[in-house]
């Protein structure tokens, strides 16, 4: 310790000597970590709509609620810091995005005038319901974001540790016996592709590549190898190329920064050297499997898409139409878009599949532009202290927009992510969050 540093006893100060919020303590910060862990706990088991499906009574809305209200006492306590956080790039962001579904939503009624009688009209209701749904995801995301702001801790990511060894386990286990986590009849099921809690394999395997990196942001590096591993093994069992590739790519992002040692990269080619021995073995054990009977043969095409680099399953042909149509709805209204939830009511099963054309789409040039904004917030965001960590994070964003079109809608995980991974910026970007690295006086060493 510097001899002309004078430091009252009992007092911290940081070791670049610029003035630093204290750590949480006390009931009000251990309230606000356990609350954030909890939280994120439920967003990344899928909890709320989890026990929707389990129990059809238990809405997901009465738990969102119940966090909402939760969240109240916070607003009031840091009041003080709520025209600050309203005015950082995330909220801004939010508060934009919540705007434009704001005034679509006002352009539905919902009614149909027929000689001059005014009817209900189904598929406008069914889509002001979907634009309302999705404002509260984000007013949701805007409560979350503010909790984040003001904890001064980072340990609710501890929560998310359990969450990225139990999360891959489940989808494995899901796999291994279908239809014990949930009835195989259950919308949004894919027969055949392990999905967990999370009932869709897509959504299950985004989120335990999420929770993989929150988790390392407090993990040491011993546990991140083996994490990586983990993660790898469960985004295998959902069978989706896309969530595949990206866990491939997130690994040589985090090696290319130190972020995992190069000893990462020798595991990891140790083990997919395993998978590719037992294929065969594999590919024997789908046709024995009564219950994948109709299911085996989309596996097996899935797999084989890295050996012969075909678009040739029915998933991917229905993709290549969606986006299609996408990018032509697009051309035809490109400055302000064919409104929110356009790509949900149309002539299509499904919408874009692609995050970033559905933004385009929906609300024009707007939407492109609320992308690349999100983009750069996490570019440039100081949350994660390894910058491996934001890349990382940033890349899961880019890529996975082109393969998902629910980020804002269903799933409230990735909103969490942004929210939370957003809540720190540089000087010029809202809020600034020094590293809590602080020199202690003797006498607190002792105590």
């Amino acid at each position: 310790m510097n001899a002309g540093l004078a430091i009252r006893p009992g007092r911290r100060v940081p070791a670049s000597g610029a003035a630093l919020p204290p750590p949480a303590s006390g009931p009000l910060g251990r309230y606000q970590v356990l609350l954030m862990a909890a939280v994120l706990a439920a967003m990344f088991t899928n909890l709320p709509i989890y026990l929707y499906v389990l129990d059809a009574s238990l809405l997901p809305k009465f738990m969102y609620f119940g966090i909402a209200l939760l969240i109240f006492p916070l607003l009031l306590v840091h009041y003080r810091d709520l025209g600050n956080y309203l005015a950082s790039p995330f909220a801004l962001w939010a508060i934009l995005l919540l705007a434009l579904n704001l005034i679509h939503l006002a352009g539905h009624s919902g009614l149909l005038e027929l000689g001059g009688v005014q009817l209900i009209d189904t598929q406008g209701e069914a889509r002001r319901s979907m634009i309302s749904t999705r404002a509260q995801y984000i007013v949701f995301a805007l409560l979350l974001g503010f909790v984040a702001y003001t904890c001064t801790s980072r340990s609710y990511l501890w929560a998310l540790v359990p969450v990225a060894i139990l999360l891959p386990c489940a989808v494995m286990l899901d796999f291994v016996s279908p239809g014990l986590l949930y009835p195989l009849e259950t919308s949004g099921a894919v027969f055949g592709r392990a999905g967990a809690m999370f009932i869709n394999p897509n959504l299950a395997g985004e989120a335990i590549l999420l929770s993989f990196l929150l988790a390392c942001a407090v993990t040491g590096a011993a546990w991140r190898v083996p994490l990586l591993l983990l993660a790898g093994a469960g985004a295998l069992a959902t069978f989706s190329r896309a969530t595949i590739l990206a866990w491939m790519l997130v690994l040589l992002i985090l090696v290319s920064k130190k972020t995992l040692p190069k000893s990462a990269m020798i595991a990891t080619a140790v083990a997919l050297a395993i998978v590719l021995v037992y294929l065969g073995s594999f590919e024997t054990y789908l046709h024995s499997r009564q219950e994948f009977d109709g299911a085996s043969s989309n596996i097996l095409a899935r797999l084989n898409f890295f050996s012969s680099y075909s678009f040739d399953d029915d998933s991917s042909e229905e993709r290549a139409g969606v986006i299609l149509a996408g990018w032509e709805l697009f051309l035809q209204n490109p400055i302000f878009g064919a409104g929110a939830g356009a790509t949900f009511f149309w002539s299509h099963r499904g919408s874009t599949h692609n995050q970033l054309l559905l933004l385009a789409t929906e609300y024009g040039l707007l939407g492109i532009f609320l992308w690349a904004w999100l983009l750069q917030m996490l570019l440039k965001g100081l949350f994660f202290e390894d910058k491996g960590l934001q890349y990382a994070m940033a890349f899961l964003f880019a890529f996975m927009s082109l393969f998902t079109h629910q980020m804002f809608d269903s799933s409230s995980y990735w909103l969490a992510s942004f929210a939370i991974v957003s809540s720190r910026q540089g000087a010029s970007g809202g809020r600034r969050h020094a590293k809590p690295i602080y020199r202690y006086t003797r006498q607190e060493m002792l105590t």
